[in-house]
């Protein structure tokens, strides 16, 4: 599959897929290319797991309130467990990342000192000063 974006048929969402597994090996989590080779093994694979496994829950959050499978976020908390719903807004505030930052992380090419907590605080909505504030 290759990388691609998609603009919803409201014109409100832009919905971004960039192809990428994980796997298992020796009980770590590695983050495989779509050609199956680990992405940046010299990483700190842990760290961007976290990172990587957020974006990737935010944009599915994000995807069943839109198609009302949740009415709030709250309900969405309560679903998947999480006792706070403050939590469950600032991981779904990782899809107002610029897609830029967003494609950066998925391949693991964002720089290596960002880690999920850093994006946990809030940060402006101007894709270009989102770049300013993480280093892009």
């Amino acid at each position: 599959m290759k990388p691609r974006i998609n603009l919803s048929r409201d014109g409100k969402r832009i919905e971004i897929f960039i192809p990428a597994r994980l796997a298992r090996n020796a009980g770590r989590k590695t983050i495989l290319s779509p050609t199956g080779q680990p992405v940046n093994p010299d990483r700190n694979e842990e760290a961007d797991v976290t990172l990587l496994n957020a974006l990737i829950r935010a944009h599915r959050w994000s995807r069943w309130l839109a198609r009302g499978k949740y009415e709030s976020v709250k309900e969405l908390a309560e679903a998947e467990g999480i006792t706070s719903a403050s939590y469950a807004s600032r991981i779904l505030r990782l899809t107002l990342l610029a897609p830029d930052i967003q494609e950066a992380i998925l391949n693991s090419t964002h720089p290596a000192h960002l880690t999920l907590a850093d994006f946990m605080d809030p940060f402006p909505h101007l894709w270009e000063l989102q770049r300013k504030q993480f280093g892009f």
